[in-house]
């Protein structure tokens, strides 16, 4: 996304981008103070968008982008509502590294139910000399609701990462995480863990620190989710649930989430993201 105006107007701001969204092009408004918003397009789009923004500043209160936010705000007729089509060509190739992670995540699961013993042999960080079980941890899950919980979340912050920062920012993130979680936990307790939620932890630290460094990402975590997960991390060190976590890991993903933030934090803003 390339930024291309800022108005003294957040409202202003807003009804130019909610026009631009009807007319199919892809315009965000992010809002820094009610009298400071910035506006960012596609760069393939950025020819119309401009020539758009300057009829828009010749004229704001024309009255087509009055009905271009009302058409926006209005609620889908429930007997006209078509529900988007499931297109696994289309989720590869918007978010290739996010779809893959999760589906050997299911595979691995599949493994784990009809051979528990060999998968986890071979993937467990068992032998610290075979150098892929730094990262195979992640993919094993020793319950359903171990699986659902971390696919989820990955599927919701690796998908926005990915789709404004790159498949290699999101590949670069999720290994580092994954060997830095996976190490801390090794070191601290031992082997015997996996699971997908030290590289989720290390996204939700990412998301949230970069919200602060650098809105213009487009990359957002409310402080509420941001303190859900920090005392389910509190929680578990202090091994009052009723499940046993990998807290070192969960502990070792936020720290290295917040340093790729830190890293990243004069990154420039989201790329083109696909709906679907």
């Amino acid at each position: 996304m390339h930024k291309f105006a800022e108005l003294n107007s957040a409202r202003a701001a807003q009804l130019f981008a909610d026009y631009c969204t009807a007319q199919g092009l892809d315009v965000s408004a992010v809002v820094q103070r009610q009298d400071c918003a910035e506006l960012y397009a596609s760069t393939k789009q950025l020819a119309q968008v401009e020539h758009e923004f300057s009829l828009f500043m010749q004229q704001p209160s024309h009255p087509r982008y009055q009905a271009a936010a009302w058409q926006l705000s209005q609620p889908t007729n429930d007997n006209a509502r078509v529900l988007p089509q499931f297109n696994p060509l289309a989720l590869w190739h918007q978010a290739p590294v996010t779809l893959a992670v999760l589906v050997l995540c299911l595979l691995v699961y599949a493994w784990q139910q009809v051979d528990w013993r060999g998968s986890s042999g071979l993937l467990q960080l068992s032998d610290p000399v075979q150098l892929w079980r730094w990262f195979t941890p992640m993919l094993l899950h020793f319950s359903l609701t171990h699986l659902v919980f971390n696919v989820a979340w990955w599927w919701y912050l690796g998908r926005q990462l990915e789709q404004r920062q790159g498949a290699v920012i999101l590949l670069n993130i999720t290994l580092s995480v994954a060997l830095i979680s996976n190490a801390m936990q090794y070191f601290m307790v031992g082997p015997q863990f996996g699971g997908l939620s030290g590289v989720v932890y290390g996204l939700f630290g990412y998301f949230w620190l970069t919200g602060r460094l650098n809105p213009a990402q487009g990359l957002q975590l409310s402080s509420g989710m941001a303190g859900f997960m920090l005392l389910w991390l509190v929680l578990g060190f202090m091994d009052v649930l009723w499940i046993s976590m990998a807290n070192w890991a969960h502990l070792g993903g936020l720290v290295a989430g917040l340093g790729w933030a830190w890293l990243l934090r004069r990154q420039h803003g989201p790329k083109t993201p696909q709906a679907y």
